[in-house]
């Protein structure tokens, strides 16, 4: 018998079926049972009444492969259509707990955790429908580039011989003796084509070693190229750029309606008949100093704060979720941005904003042999290491432009996701390479971590105390069990936010309490205090024994300014039975935390 799928089953209505898939979970209300079973297409409801049946599969846990026949039936479920009568077979038999609750409709952990285990993360319901959506993000991108402007794909290589927009942001490459880099973008071969082609598009990998933690940016991404000479006005970029947004949330309202409801319906707004605004840099700046009396018309560039508003007046003002920003100054641009013809300060360059965020850069490019030179020379490059590029300027080159948008950011703009690793398969990060964590800057277990103490205390020959006590899991059973004065002591409390669901670390003098509205203030969220049973599988540690070593744990580190009124610190080394003390400003040297005030008596 032929395999149905999920998605196909209403087409088989009282009808003899196959089903294979993963177990997802099974419950049991009195004489009846019900299993959920997982394929690539979504979930599909079978009950089971008969024991024999269910005693196959009630030790099992989620994962396990399973194959039933039975007859699919009308359902007034949220599935609409379900099996009955089943006959199962075991496939492959799982017995092992998950390591995480994948097979919920949400998983119930932050994300840093939910990376850690990211090959069965993937296999989360929402965390599927992204990258299902982020599929036909790319291809409804093809579709448009190729169907409907005409533009010739290309395939542009990734170890090169110079930084591609220069700056020091790249990672070097030991090619055969010889230097490399990795791609920043694509941007100059995509002109090249312009010489060939016209009108070009690709997908093409980026690596940019900027040593970013923020939610918006990776060290390896996928990105959106498109490139086209011969135009009339500069503008019609931006009209590509566009009509290439437009079409691509039309077509994930046709085709992922499935993915999107699973997500809770969270598609921007980008209507057909509403054009994208478009304001100049200057009027941008002066529009945000209206709306909020912030002053950053002096400033090169626009802040995330300003982007959210610029988006959120776009939304009020014209009911879509993008604007158009051009008209950028030089000093900010890349050294092919075209000046501005009558004011050489500016150039032909836009960002598109999305709901908050840059999501494109773009623009008209310099074309002539001169004036790329100038380019070169003015950012502070060798234009021997351009070459290959300056040749195709040399024999003749039209004006010409384009833009590129990452693919990661398009995605959780689109879908109005809080982190960009929430749209990356396995992330790269200053933290990760492909989502494995760096295992060498992170510790885990109290032992470990007592002697990375010690170790960098002897390493930088900083005087310390080491005392061994009874064990203590409170700051007052501390200062009891050493013998010191509690106003020494350092309290280290590993919290979480309740949006972001990420771990922070505050430390704060013993004797003193958290002021909860004063770390919201500092991490832009409310946070609560995280479960000690997480703390001790995710970082080896018991409450009480947490050291001030943040940076030890890959956690954001906050001290108090409290911490410095005294001479002395002392603090548990990551056992609730071990302590040690030291200069209060030796610790703060080790630790290199972010300073605030966050305490109160």
């Amino acid at each position: 018998m032929e395999r149905i799928l999920a998605k196909d089953l209403s087409s088989h209505l009282n009808k003899k079926v196959l089903v294979r898939g993963w177990l997802n979970n099974l419950r049991t209300l009195g004489k009846i049972s019900f299993l959920l079973l997982r394929d690539g297409t979504g979930l599909t409801q079978v009950v089971i009444e008969n024991p024999a049946q269910l005693a196959k599969i009630s030790s099992l846990q989620p994962g396990s492969i399973l194959s039933i026949h039975g007859e699919a039936v009308p359902s007034s479920s949220q599935f609409k259509v379900e099996i009955v009568q089943p006959t199962i077979t075991v496939e492959n038999a799982i017995h092992e707990i998950p390591i995480l609750e994948y097979n919920k409709p949400e998983i119930p952990s932050d994300l840093e955790h939910i990376l850690d285990h990211r090959p069965i993360a993937l296999r989360n319901r929402q965390i599927q429908a992204v990258f299902k959506i982020q599929a036909e993000i790319t291809h409804a991108f093809r579709l448009y580039m190729h169907d409907k402007i005409k533009a010739v794909e290309y395939f542009a290589p990734n170890l090169i011989g110079a930084s591609s927009e220069g700056g020091a942001e790249f990672f070097n490459v030991d090619y055969f003796g010889h230097q490399a880099t990795l791609a920043q973008s694509s941007q100059l071969y995509k002109q090249i084509m312009v010489g060939v082609n016209e009108r070009v598009f690709a997908l093409m990998p980026f690596f940019r070693a900027e040593p970013s933690h923020t939610t918006r940016h990776l060290s390896e991404g996928k990105q959106f190229e498109f490139e086209m000479g011969f135009f009339t006005h500069w503008h019609e970029i931006l009209d590509i750029q566009e009509g290439c947004i437009k079409a691509i949330v039309q077509y994930l309202h046709t085709h992922c309606q499935r993915e999107l409801e699973v997500l809770g319906h969270p598609l921007i707004k980008a209507p057909l008949d509403i054009p994208f605004p478009r304001l100049t840099f200057k009027e941008a700046q002066e529009l945000y100093f209206q709306r909020t009396g912030i002053d950053e018309r002096n400033e090169p560039d626009l802040s995330p704060a300003a982007e959210r508003e610029l988006c959120k007046w776009a939304l009020e003002q014209h009911g879509t979720d993008l604007l158009f920003v051009i008209d950028w100054k030089t000093e900010k641009r890349p050294f092919y941005a075209f000046p501005m013809e009558n004011n050489p300060e500016l150039t032909n360059t836009f960002d598109l904003l999305c709901a908050g965020t840059e999501i494109t850069s773009g623009g008209q490019r310099r074309h002539t042999y001169a004036s790329m030179l100038e380019g070169i020379r003015m950012k502070g490059m060798d234009p021997a290491c351009f070459t290959d590029y300056l040749s195709i300027f040399k024999y003749g080159m039209p004006e010409h432009g384009g833009f590129g948008m990452g693919l990661e950011r398009v995605t959780m703009t689109m879908l109005r996701l809080k982190n960009i690793r929430e749209a990356s398969l396995f992330p790269s990060d200053t933290k990760r390479i492909a989502g494995n964590r760096i295992k060498a800057h992170i510790f885990f277990g109290g032992e470990n971590i007592r002697n990375e103490i010690m170790r960098r205390c002897h390493e930088k020959k900083i005087s310390f105390k080491h005392i061994v006590h009874q064990d203590s899991t409170t700051s007052e059973e501390s200062s009891k069990a050493r013998g010191s004065n509690p106003e020494e002591g350092i309290k280290a409390l590993i919290l979480r936010g309740k949006n972001s669901k990420k771990n922070y670390q505050f430390n704060i003098p013993a004797h003193l309490k958290l002021d909860m509205k004063a770390v919201a203030d500092i991490v832009g969220e409310k946070c609560e205090f995280e479960d000690p049973a997480v703390i001790k599988e995710r970082f080896g540690l018991i409450i009480g024994g947490v050291p001030p070593f943040g940076n030890l744990l890959n956690l954001d580190n906050y001290f108090d300014e409290n911490i410095l009124t005294r001479e002395t610190a002392i603090y548990n080394c990551g056992l609730v039975s071990e302590s040690i003390q030291m200069r209060s400003k030796d610790l703060a040297d080790l630790t290199e935390p972010k300073w605030g005030l966050f305490s109160k008596s």
